[in-house]
């Protein structure tokens, strides 16, 4: 059984953005826009997309797992395809119903907020390393 370092996401710098999801070609990556998002080492490949488009900086791969082959990862990236095909077919009405709640401008100040307290902690730990 073959080992490699698999993808980890830093709690405390995760803001939430969703950009990791999007790029992430397995489904490896769950959680939703504002939420802190876990990544699923039994699907991580250790691409290293969400690293590069992480805008805080907060995944690295620092996990040991067991090794996708070459078959797995095919498998489980036909299935996000599947997946997003399958969405795209679907109204938007049924995939997000009307009842959920409309944000108002106090909760876009607190995201607006938190997203600025992340980002300062960010460049205070790159200022420390150098």
């Amino acid at each position: 059984m073959q080992t490699q370092y698999k993808a980890l996401i830093d709690e405390e710098n995760c803001i939430g953005c969703g950009k990791c999801i999007r790029v992430c070609p397995t489904d490896a990556i769950v959680g939703s826009k504002q939420v802190l998002h876990t990544i699923l080492p039994q699907y991580c490949t250790s691409c290293s997309n969400c690293i590069n488009t992480c805008p805080t900086d907060c995944i690295t791969l620092s996990t040991l797992g067991v090794a996708l082959n070459e078959q797995e990862e095919l498998l489980l990236t036909q299935k996000k395809q599947q997946r997003l095909n399958h969405n795209q077919l679907v109204p938007p009405t049924i995939l997000f119903p009307k009842s959920m709640p409309i944000s108002n401008t106090t909760t876009q100040k607190d995201r607006k907020q938190s997203i600025a307290d992340a980002i300062a902690r960010v460049k205070a730990k790159k200022n420390l390393a150098n």
